[in-house]
């Protein structure tokens, strides 16, 4: 019996390269059982193993390359229920407490954190365009191709990779986005809300202690006893709110391009809307009166402001709290280290010995003052003494990160446009800053950012809203000066 033809074998593939060590196995069999001589073939059944043996070991290689297991991966297996099935969101079972899916919990790889962003864009696009949105699809699709084994090998086995797992329009990939992009709101706890309006139970002066007195006879004194002072906050979470509209004509590449800037105007627009209320929210305008015409740094733009829907009037801000427990000082005369120094003893304590304290500055302040300030100048007009300067001196490296001892915070939404009263009644042109004992302020979130997405069929357009429900409020009394403002600079 003639031998078989091993140079025409296909192998491209694992298994073509198994079935041709089959054939080189049952050639060798069938010459065995003829009575030709094994000697014969050896060296071209030599060189065909050697062949393929360098072909499998490249596909190895070139699959292990392509996929390398990344830090994390492991942990998918957390979102593998106890069926088999993979778990795309978080839910709750009638034995198991709430977990986290694969689609809404904090990625922890690359890959799942592509996916997150890639099953996002499909929502966002399938809504807005007519079609299906087949290239957004298949980019989840790619995705899953490339999965990690633990992910793959369960789709592969439960069902078709493709639009069924996806679920609607999901996205907390925008609210972590939110969350890293905080810059004033980053310094507060955040404490969750279950309802609208709630009242926060708080102790305003705690057990006392007294000196232990030695028993010297029978019958001894009771020792002291003291008692806990406690009084409430009612804080009520409001509402932000932001509005884009898409067309409805638009084509799903359109959208795709688009998709990125929609989304970062989304995040910016809540994320500068929370700080300027933190800093300058005055729900009655009692203080800064002229909030109709006070666009700052032409952010907002010239229309609606001033109204019941100016974000600004969510709650009082900073600065509304500094003059509302008469605490803002006109320092336009003490621009110095110990001005800077004025303002912070005017805090009740706790004086933030443990960290707490941080101080909230214009860019103008800071870069024309407070970096002076960190190399012991009195002014901006003053003389610098080279004799301090080092390789972490402000003059060299331009940056302040605390200034004695104080964290300092930039914050564009400390204007330079108010007048020598410190409060916006007309436009001005000076600036302020603030100095704080953050651990008493906190953030009071009902809701995280959420998307919705709904047709506006008289108009012909999508509109997309991102809402946020939460509240900025102080545990301390009304009267506590936990802020201190220092304006007119």
């Amino acid at each position: 019996m003639s031998d078989i033809e091993v140079k025409g074998l296909d192998l491209s593939t694992p298994d073509s390269i198994k079935k041709g060590l089959n054939d080189i196995v049952e050639s060798q069999k069938r010459l065995a059982e003829n009575g030709q001589s094994l000697h014969q073939n050896l060296e071209q059944k030599a060189d065909d193993l050697k062949a393929i043996s360098r072909r499998l070991t490249e596909i190895e290689n070139r699959a292990g390359a392509s996929r390398a297991p990344q830090a994390g991966e492991g942990a998918l297996d957390k979102y593998v229920r106890r069926d088999g099935t993979m778990r795309m969101r978080g839910e709750t079972t009638a034995t198991r407490p709430y977990q986290n899916g694969l689609l809404d919990d904090a990625p922890v790889c690359d890959w799942q954190a592509d996916l997150q962003r890639a099953v996002q864009q499909y929502g966002i696009v399938r809504t807005l365009s007519k079609a299906s949105a087949p290239k957004s699809l298949q980019h989840c699709r790619d995705l899953m191709e490339r999965a990690p084994d633990t992910v793959k090998r369960i789709f592969a086995d439960g069902s078709a990779i493709g639009a069924e797992w996806i679920p609607d329009v999901t996205l907390p990939v925008l609210e972590r986005e939110i969350a890293l992009e905080r810059r004033v709101a980053g310094l507060f706890q955040e404490m969750s809300m279950s309802n609208k309006t709630e009242v926060l139970p708080f102790l305003t002066a705690g057990l006392r202690p007294y000196k232990k007195i030695a028993a010297s006879a029978d019958d001894p004194a009771q020792y002291s006893s003291s008692s806990l002072s406690t009084e409430a906050r009612t804080i009520t979470a409001t509402g932000m709110a932001v509005r884009a509209q898409v067309d409805e004509d638009a084509a799903e590449d359109s959208i795709i391009n688009a998709l990125p800037l929609i989304q970062q105007e989304l995040i910016s627009a809540i994320i500068d809307g929370e700080e300027d209320c933190i800093l300058n929210g005055d729900v009655d305008s009692g203080h800064d009166t002229a909030l109709a015409s006070w666009d700052i740094r032409s952010r907002w733009g010239s229309t609606g402001l001033g109204g019941s829907g100016d974000h600004r009037k969510c709650w009082d801000g900073l600065r509304a709290r500094a003059f509302d427990i008469s605490n803002a000082t006109d320092q336009s005369s003490a621009k110095t280290v110990a001005g800077f120094m004025a303002a912070r003893a005017n805090l009740a304590a706790p004086h933030g010995v443990a960290g707490d304290l941080v101080c909230v500055t214009s860019p103008e302040f800071y870069l024309t003052e407070m970096l002076l300030y960190g190399n012991g100048v009195a002014n901006a007009a003053g003389v610098v003494d080279f004799s301090r300067m080092g390789p972490a001196n402000t003059m060299v490296t331009g940056e302040l990160g605390q200034l004695m001892g104080v964290p300092i915070v930039m914050s564009e939404f400390l204007s330079n446009d108010l007048p020598t009263s410190g409060k916006y009644t007309t436009s001005g042109a000076t600036t302020s800053f603030l100095v704080l004992n953050r651990a008493r302020f906190k953030i009071g979130r009902l809701r995280g950012a959420s998307v919705e997405i709904d047709k506006d069929i008289t108009r012909g357009v999508h509109e997309l809203v991102a809402t946020v429900r939460e509240t900025f409020f102080t545990i301390d009394a009304t009267s506590k000066k936990n802020v201190h403002l220092s304006y007119n600079l």
